[in-house]
């Protein structure tokens, strides 16, 4: 796909709406409209990532985090529907890859739904990161709930 690019947004307000965009176009991800409302509010203070295309049109987002000056933390992402499969959610898993090398991160991972949830739309964010260089840690009950197990993947930076 030919037309857009990814850069990092410095603008809180601009981050906001641009996460909004994004999410509320994945409802099978980000149904949940408190769930939505939060991860806006958050990426407020976060780096964030967008892909966007010439006209200013977000196609994807991606924000972090670090902790312990050594892992970096994928708080948020996702890649408008129809344009999965096609380097969106690579070019700006790549650009916040190289943003935690720069702030000496040798870790990054990533929370998701569990593979102990059978459910075809988190089958494929798994296989993303996979994909990307992700192996699974641990699932936590914990941080959720039962019917939402939390699946900790984790990827040694470079």
């Amino acid at each position: 796909m030919e037309g857009w690019k990814v850069e990092k947004i410095e603008d809180a307000d601009r981050r906001a709406a641009y996460t909004r965009a994004v999410l509320e176009s994945l409802p099978e991800w980000f149904g949940n409209p408190e769930s939505l409302a939060e991860y806006v509010e958050e990426v407020r203070g976060l780096p964030l990532w967008a892909a966007v295309q010439r006209d200013g049109t977000p196609l994807g987002i991606l924000a972090g985090t670090v902790h312990y000056g050594h892992t970096g933390d994928l708080v948020v992402m996702g890649v408008a529907p129809g344009l999965h499969r096609q380097g969106v959610g690579r070019g700006l898993y790549l650009a916040a890859e190289a943003y935690f090398a720069e702030k000496g991160c040798r870790y990054v991972m990533v929370k998701t739904l569990s593979d102990k949830v059978d459910f075809a739309p988190y089958e494929s964010t798994r296989r993303f990161y996979r994909g990307m260089g992700f192996e699974p840690l641990v699932t936590l009950t914990e941080m959720r709930d039962e019917e939402n197990p939390c699946l900790i993947m984790l990827k040694r930076v470079g």
